[in-house]
């Protein structure tokens, strides 16, 4: 395949995962902010978009966080090329690129997506439903979604498109997991055993994990048993370890890249032996050596992202083209 069309099929997949979990958050946040507590007014807006991107980009951008900016920064400014507009503009043009080589159903779907995002706007938004408005970009990326698991050959091609998908949902994933546990840590004076129960369950809500969370662990929302559950569920499909599995069978055989894929899962399992050791000591806290852990496992997953992007950069020499 022609690396240039390697590298954008890869990249289809990481824009639409990155729309997908943007709404998702979103939408949680608006599901579960009127269910927090009243000490819970620290989760800020500015938290959000901490959550799911840069917080000092965001802050460049827009020095006061408010529902207005963050909902605007994140869902249409132009300049942010990870907001959900931004995304979705991205993936249309290079499936136009694509368009000979791809299923035309899938062309339609971002085309329509893309032409019914243009026409809206926060003020347009807001006096109506965000809840229903976030609800509706995630049926559209379900729509995509569906098409290219019915209508693609499992080639090439197709892998291409998966790996961006798991690498995409891998960094929200730990993201999402180290965001929320720098919060705990810094809140943790403040913190009833309420208030932290309610930090879990919108990380499980966040991660669309909530109710696939409840058939392996029951109300049992700790520490432990919610951190082993996205990091290491072999059967949830946003969970660290079913990313990198999905990777591992996605990717070609690549020595470079299937080290950083054993790296990631030894660092998965750290962060939980980390946990357990401190468990008698800490309790349902999080530590300093938690974060550390996480931080670590957020550059790792960075590298295998840069490690897969450049193999799709290196010209075949076996092949000049390849049905997708």
């Amino acid at each position: 395949m022609i690396n240039r069309y390697a590298e954008l099929l890869l990249l289809i997949g990481r824009l639409l995962e990155r729309a997908d979990n943007y709404s998702r958050v979103i939408n949680v946040y608006y599901s579960m902010r009127d269910e927090l507590v009243e000490e819970e007014q620290g989760y800020t807006w500015e938290r959000l978009a901490a959550a799911v991107g840069d917080v000092e980009e965001f802050r460049r951008v827009q020095p006061q966080a408010s529902e207005w900016s963050v909902l605007h920064y994140l869902t249409f400014e132009r300049s942010n090329e990870d907001s959900i507009f931004s995304c979705v503009q991205q993936a249309r043009t290079h499936i136009r690129t694509l368009r000979p080589m791809l299923p035309v159903e899938l062309w339609d779907i971002i085309n329509s997506f893309y032409l019914w995002l243009k026409e809206q706007e926060v003020n347009k938004m807001m006096p109506q439903s965000p809840y229903m408005f976030y609800k509706r970009i995630s049926e559209w990326l379900s729509m995509f979604n569906g098409a290219a698991d019915s209508t693609m050959v499992r080639g090439q091609g197709w892998n291409l498109v998966q790996s961006g998908k798991f690498l995409e949902r891998l960094n929200s994933t730990v993201r999402i997991i180290h965001a929320t546990y720098g919060n705990l840590l810094k809140d943790a004076k403040q913190l009833n055993e309420e208030a932290r129960y309610n930090r879990f369950l919108v990380l499980l809500k966040s991660c669309g994990g909530y109710e696939a969370f409840r058939k392996f662990h029951a109300q049992d929302v700790r520490l432990a048993e919610v951190t082993e559950f996205l990091l290491r569920n072999a059967e949830f499909p946003r969970s660290v370890r079913f990313a990198i599995d999905s990777l591992a069978s996605c990717v070609e055989v690549n020595p470079v890249v299937n080290q950083s894929i054993k790296t990631l899962s030894i660092q998965t399992s750290d962060v939980l032996a980390c946990i357990r050791a401190n468990k008698q000591r800490y309790g349902d806290n999080v530590t300093e050596e938690v974060q550390l852990l996480l931080q670590q496992l957020l550059h790792s997953q960075g590298d295998l992202g840069s490690f897969i992007a450049e193999a799709c950069l290196q010209v075949e020499e076996q092949q000049d083209t390849v049905e997708i």
